[in-house]
């Protein structure tokens, strides 16, 4: 019987649908659709043969041969027949795409689930924002999972929009696609046993449902107390080491590839050391330009056998794997009971997708879409976020401090990690500070957004680039206030007015104050309402408008989004002060 998207979710079967399977394999019922002649990849014995796969509607019957004809046939021959792609973990905004949209360019490319942190959206908007994602997610030809958002917001020194308790997470873990607790940011409270946090912790193991981690750089005692709390998985290891002690310890770690940060090449020798099963692929931030034209999961894929990763091992890691640690029965294996979400690729090198089965269906050939997808619906209560009491002025970017060093954040190119630097800051007559872009030493702030307060915070920043103007985001992790880097004040004051007045989004002003370029995020200032294509050609003339002014990084506002996230090393900005991940404490400017 043909079900609805809601409920093929779930692995729930009725009785006529056990009955159609079993006599599709045994062959007393033509398959509804029958991949014939490929080589079939098999991930529990790694193993590749010449085979037939039947499915019988959402539901591989078989794989081996002799099945007759009577439904679909596809000719599969030359091609090789694997699991659909598993993202185990991404922040979906960070893509700007709506759900739609991030549907429609990644099912092309093998994606057929992915495993969500929203805490970006509930950041600004709290619970409300989570069920928004929910609700446009659940008529999708994708499988939107996702996990209960843990740290909203990040820390209790940070100023969100919203808030997600105790409480929220109770009825969020509750939902059938929220599959557990978000990535654990807050590893002081989990270390300390501080009762919300264990409360959080609590509900999900009550549900029998995983707790993600977020520890980097601590190991020993201190990572053995976390872990002891039920913490399973980690996504942001840098070094091979520090992976292979969280496995020994019984972690499993997702391999971060996106766009701003990129762990693969440094991550996989301690996949060859510690074996396969214990490891899973996430993109956790990727920019909508290189999912057109680089990929998703598949491009993860390139990349790791290029850089010797045995292929069904990599193939492993994309779709088994994550489907066994987040729960999702019979997901992720060309086998017998399981779901009928297929890819058809070239070969276990280049990846490139031919064709793409969801849930027994057809939904993209060649790179191409063919299945319908419904146009995106936004409600006004996500729109209007971005809140300023009054325009900023100029001066509102002046501070002044005695003589000595400051604390200045140092960008690490390619990391969201930073260095905490002290360095003797240029100073005008009055003592007043100032931007030296000389020395790639700038101003840099943030400002609250969310309640209108005006509350905002000043500081330093190396190793952006800007030689003038400004450049300005409402993305900013995680509580998502603006954040504005420059080396004229009157240019900071100008950019975060630009956004103010576009509800969000990122903004690149030149040295006397006129506007460069602006791409709107009017989705709760995190979102684009346009597709993949628009996105992508917006956040170009963005970028270019930012490199124009000097900046460096191969991603500004990306880069600029992480300088504002107070749980990643080492020093950071907020809307309350620079914040020291070391200490977990604000240290002052001066």
């Amino acid at each position: 019987m043909q079900r609805n998207l809601s409920e093929r979710r779930v692995l729930i079967l009725f009785a006529e649908e056990l009955k159609a399977i079993s006599e599709v394999a045994r062959g007393a019922r033509p398959p509804s659709l029958l991949l014939r002649g490929g080589r079939v990849a098999n991930l529990f014995t790694r193993e590749i043969s010449v085979a037939d796969v039947a499915i019988a509607g959402t539901i591989i019957a078989g794989v081996g041969s002799g099945y007759p004809g009577g439904g679909e046939v596809i000719d599969a021959s030359g091609g090789i027949i694997i699991p659909g792609f598993i993202d185990a973990h991404i922040h979906l905004e960070s893509t700007l795409l709506l759900p739609a949209h991030f549907a429609a360019v990644t099912l092309p490319h093998g994606t057929t689930a992915v495993i969500c942190d929203p805490h970006e959206i509930a950041n600004v908007l709290g619970e409300a924002g989570i069920y928004f994602l929910l609700q446009a997610t659940e008529e999708l030809p994708l499988d939107f999972y996702f996990m209960a958002p843990s740290c909203v917001p990040a820390t209790e020194l940070d100023t969100a929009g919203g808030e997600i308790g105790p409480e929220q997470v109770e009825r969020l873990l509750d939902h059938p696609r929220v599959l557990g607790l978000a990535e654990m940011m807050n590893y002081p409270g989990v270390i300390a046993g501080d009762a919300a946090v264990a409360a959080k912790i609590a509900a999900a193991h009550r549900r029998g449902k995983p707790v993600d981690g977020h520890i980097p750089g601590i190991g020993g005692r201190l990572l053995q107390a976390y872990l002891g709390a039920g913490i399973s998985s980690e996504h942001e290891c840098i070094s091979a080491e520090e992976a292979l002690e969280k496995v020994r310890y019984g972690m499993k770690i997702i391999i971060r590839e996106g766009s701003a940060a990129r762990n693969l090449a440094d991550l996989l020798p301690a996949v060859n050391a510690a074996g396969s099963r214990n490891f899973m692929f996430g993109s956790d931030d990727k920019e909508a330009a290189e999912l057109i034209a680089a990929g998703h999961m598949d491009e993860i894929l390139r990349r790791a056998v290029a850089q010797g990763c045995d292929p069904l091992e990599a193939v492993e890691m994309a779709t088994l794997n994550p489907a066994r640690h987040y729960g999702l029965a019979r997901r992720g294996a060309v086998a017998p009971g399981y779901w009928a979400d297929l890819l058809v690729v070239d070969d276990l090198r280049k990846f490139n997708v031919q064709l793409v089965i969801k849930n027994g269906r057809v939904v993209a050939r060649e790179g191409k879409l063919t299945a319908a997808i419904p146009s995106p619906q936004i409600d006004s209560s996500v729109l209007h976020t971005v809140k300023l009491p009054r325009p900023l002025r100029a001066d509102d970017f002046e501070f002044s401090a005695g003589p000595g060093k400051l604390p200045v954040i140092g960008i690490i190119p390619e990391q969201v990690v930073t260095e905490k630097l002290m360095l003797q800051p240029r100073r005008d007559e009055s003592g007043a500070v100032r931007s030296d872009p000389e020395r790639d030493v700038i101003k840099i702030a943030v400002i609250e957004r969310h309640r209108g307060s005006g509350r905002m915070s000043l500081g330093l920043v190396r190793g952006l680039g800007l030689r003038s103007g400004a450049i300005a985001s409402s993305v900013a992790h995680d509580s998502h206030n603006i954040i504005v880097a420059g080396v004229e004040e009157r240019a900071m004051a100008a950019a975060a007015n630009e956004l103010a007045r576009a509800g969000g989004g990122f903004a690149a002003v030149d040295g006397d104050g006129a506007l460069r370029a602006i791409m709107p995020l009017p989705v709760a200032g995190l979102i684009s309402m346009e597709p993949a294509a628009k996105v992508a050609e917006e956040m170009a003339v963005v970028t270019y408008a930012a490199r124009s002014l000097g900046a460096t990084p191969r991603h500004p506002f990306m880069t600029l989004s992480f300088l504002a996230l107070p749980v990643i090393p080492h020093l950071k900005i907020t809307d309350r002060g620079i914040f020291d991940v070391d200490s977990f404490s604000y240290i002052e400017p001066a």
